[in-house]
C-alpha cells in the first residue's frame, strides 16, 4: 500500500451516521429526564458513531455533560475543543500510573473505583495544587451490586472520611456519587430496587459526614427511560443516545408529551458487486452450507467478518436492497456475503438488483439493529461497535430548520431530511412536493397522530391545484379531489389503516397485503384505483400502497418531537408548534 493511501477511500461498505437522529434522541432524553441533567455517554468512539461529532451534537441538543471510559478519551475531547464537563472512570492498572496532573489541567472528572484509587488521586491532586493547578474533581463510585468496580459498602465510610478531609484541605473536589446498574433492562429484576436503596444510602452517608455531593447519577438508558425514581440530579444514557431503547418500550411511562420515540442513528450498508444464477443443486460459499433447490438468482455483497459481520451469523440474517429484504445464504466470508434473490425464472424484485446497488445490513431503509443483534445472539450495543477496518464512516449533519423559500428544488434529491418548525412551513413543504408530483405518483405518509400528515397533504393539494377541502381521512377513509388545472393530476387522499384494518399492518397473514387486497378494498367504496390521471396520498400507507405505483413513490416519515397526541380538529393535524423532522426517500415502482 502506498504511503498515505487509505483503503476506505475505495470503500465498498460504509457506516452512515445521522447526527440529526442523535440530536433528536438527546432532546428526547433531556425532556424525559428533566429536571435531571443528561450526561451523554460517548465512549468507544461514540459507540462507533464518532466521539467528537456525537459529543458536539449531544451538547447542542441539551446534554450538560459527557461520559467516557478512559482519561485518554476525555483528553481527546479536550484536544478537539470540547469544554463541557467530562467524566472518565476507567484507570490504568496501577493508580499511580494515571496522569492526574493532566486531568487537573484539563478539568476532567475521574470516577474513583476504590479506596486505593482515592488515596492515589488525593496525593496526585495535592501535588498538582502545590504546582499551581486546580484540584482534581472526582466522583465517588459506589459498588451497589454490579460487583465489577466501585467502593464496596464495607469501606464506604472510610472513603467518605478521606474525601471529606481532602476537600476541607482544598486539594480535592467531589462532584457526587455514581454507580452502575446490573439489571435495569429487566423490569422484573429485584436487583435494581436493591441497588437503588444502596445508592441512596451511599449519598446520605456523604451528606451526614458533611461532604457536599451535588450531582449524583446511577441511571443508565433503561433506568432513564423506565425508572423516574432513579434519575436523581443527572442521568447517564448511553445506547439510547444512538437510538436503541435497551428496555421493552411498553414499560416506559407515557408522559404528558406522549410516548418516547428514539431514532436509530447508524446505517450499515455495502455494495452489491456481482449477480449470477446458481443452478439447482449447486452449493454456495465455503463448506456448501446452502445449496440451491432451484435455479436461483444470487448476489454478492461486499462486506464480511473482517468488516464486522460475525461469521456466526451465517444463514441467520438478511439485507435490504431497494426496499426489499433478501436472506443471506452460505458462510459469511472475510470480505463478502451471498444473498438469495429468488428463483431465476421469476420476475420478482430480485430480478432488478444490479451491481452497485446498496444492500442495507441495518438502519435506514432496512431492518433494525436489534434484529441483527438477535440474529447474532448478542445485544445492539455490540452490533453498533462491530463495523471496522475498510468500512468508511459517512456523517450526515443535523438538518437545519428550513425557511419556506429554501424548499425550492428540495425534492429533486433522492432522499433527505429537513426540520420543519410550524404548520405553515409544513404546508409550504407540501406545496413544493405537490408542484413536483405527476400522475401515477404515490405518496406514503407515516407519522404519529398529530405529527402533521394531513397538514402536509393540504400543501400537496395546493401544489397540485386540486379542488376541495383537505381534511383528515380518519372518518371519510378516502376522498377524491378532482384536478383543478388542465394538465395537472387529481388526488386521492386515503387512510390506509382504516381502509384495510389489521391488513394494513400485517396483511392479515403476517405479510404485506397483496395489491389485489388494496384494489378490492377501494372497489368496495366505488373508488377507481387507476392512477393514470391522479396522485395517491396514503396516510399510514407504508407497506400497503406502494404496489399501486406504476412508476415511482415517495416514502415520507414525519417525526413529531413532542410525541403522540390526538388530532385536534379535522382541518389539520399539526397541533403544536414543536419542530418536526421530515424525512423522504424516492423509490421506483
Amino acid at each position: 500500500m502506498s504511503e498515505g493511501h487509505d483503503p476506505r477511500d475505495h470503500a465498498l461498505a460504509e457506516v452512515v451516521v445521522d447526527l440529526g437522529a442523535i440530536d433528536h434522541n438527546v432532546r428526547t432524553l433531556a425532556r424525559v429526564a428533566a429536571p435531571a441533567g443528561v450526561m451523554a455517554i460517548v465512549k468507544a468512539d461514540g459507540y462507533n458513531h464518532g466521539m467528537v461529532d456525537v459529543a458536539r451534537t449531544a451538547l447542542d441538543a441539551g446534554a450538560v455533560a459527557l461520559g467516557v471510559a478512559t482519561l485518554g478519551e476525555a483528553l481527546a475531547l479536550r484536544d478537539a475543543g470540547v469544554t463541557a464537563p467530562v467524566t472518565a472512570w476507567m484507570w490504568l492498572p496501577e493508580p499511580d500510573q494515571e496522569d492526574i496532573a493532566a486531568a487537573c489541567t484539563a478539568g476532567v472528572t475521574l470516577g474513583v473505583p476504590s479506596v486505593r484509587h482515592l488515596r492515589s488521586a488525593v496525593a496526585a491532586s495535592r501535588a498538582a495544587v502545590a504546582a499551581g493547578s486546580s484540584p482534581l474533581t472526582v466522583g465517588l463510585m459506589a459498588d451497589t451490586g454490579l460487583s465489577r468496580s466501585g467502593i464496596e459498602a464495607a469501606r464506604w465510610d472510610e472513603a467518605v472520611s478521606l474525601a471529606t478531609t481532602a476537600v476541607r484541605e482544598g486539594v480535592l473536589t467531589v462532584s457526587g456519587v455514581l454507580s452502575h446498574l446490573a439489571s435495569a433492562d429487566d423490569p422484573d429484576s429485584p436487583v435494581t430496587d436493591l441497588q437503588a436503596r444502596r445508592f441512596v444510602d451511599a449519598v446520605q452517608a456523604c451528606r451526614a459526614a458533611g461532604l457536599d455531593v451535588p450531582v449524583n447519577h446511577i441511571a443508565n438508558t433503561p433506568a432513564t427511560l423506565s425508572r423516574p425514581d432513579l434519575r436523581h440530579e443527572m442521568v447517564r444514557p448511553g445506547v439510547s443516545v444512538y437510538g436503541v431503547y435497551a428496555v421493552d418500550p411498553t414499560v416506559i411511562p407515557v408522559g404528558e408529551s406522549g410516548p418516547v420515540r428514539l431514532r436509530e442513528a447508524m446505517t450499515v450498508r455495502a455494495r452489491v458487486v456481482t449477480t449470477r444464477v446458481v443452478p439447482a443443486g449447486e452449493g454456495v460459499s465455503y463448506g456448501h452450507l446452502w445449496r440451491a433447490e432451484r435455479d436461483t438468482r444470487t448476489a454478492v455483497v461486499a462486506m464480511g467478518y473482517a468488516d464486522g459481520l460475525p461469521r456466526s451469523m451465517s444463514g441467520r440474517f438478511g439485507v435490504t436492497v431497494n426496499g426489499v429484504w433478501f436472506p443471506q445464504v452460505g458462510r459469511v466470508c472475510m470480505d463478502q456475503i451471498v444473498i438469495d434473490l429468488g428463483a431465476a425464472d421469476e420476475e420478482g424484485p430480485g430480478a432488478s438488483v444490479r451491481p452497485g446497488d446498496w444492500a442495507v445490513i441495518f438502519g435506514a431503509g432496512g431492518r433494525s439493529v436489534e434484529e441483527i443483534a438477535t440474529a447474532a445472539d448478542t445485544i445492539a450495543y455490540e452490533v453498533l461497535t462491530l463495523p471496522r477496518g475498510r468500512v468508511r464512516r459517512r456523517v450526515l449533519p443535523v438538518a437545519p430548520t428550513a425557511a419556506e423559500d429554501s424548499f425550492a428544488g428540495m425534492f429533486d434529491a433522492a432522499s433527505g431530511t429537513v426540520e420543519v418548525s410550524s404548520a405553515d412551513s409544513m404546508r409550504a413543504l407540501g406545496r413544493e412536493l405537490g408542484s413536483r408530483l405527476r400522475a401515477g405518483d404515490v405518496v406514503v405518509l407515516t407519522g404519529a397522530l398529530g405529527a402533521g400528515k394531513t397538514t402536509v397533504t393540504q400543501g400537496i393539494a395546493a401544489g397540485l391545484g386540486v379542488k376541495g377541502r383537505v381534511q383528515s381521512p380518519t372518518f371519510t377513509i378516502i376522498r377524491e379531489h378532482r384536478r383543478g388545472a388542465e394538465g395537472r393530476p387529481g388526488m386521492l387522499h386515503m387512510d390506509a389503516y382504516r381502509l384495510l384494518g389489521d391488513a394494513a399492518h400485517d396483511g392479515g397473514t403476517g405479510g404485506t397485503p397483496p395489491r389485489s387486497a388494496v384494489l378490492d378494498a377501494l372497489e368496495s367504496l366505488d373508488i377507481d384505483a387507476d392512477l393514470e390521471d391522479r396522485v395517491l396520498v396514503a396516510e399510514w400507507g407504508r407497506g400497503v400502497v406502494e404496489s399501486l405505483a406504476p412508476t415511482r413513490w415517495i416514502d415520507i416519515e414525519i417525526d413529531r418531537a413532542g410525541g403522540d397526541g390526538p388530532d385536534s380538529d379535522s382541518d389539520g393535524d399539526y397541533e403544536d408548534e414543536s419542530p418536526r423532522q421530515f424525512h423522504w426517500r424516492w423509490s421506483q415502482g
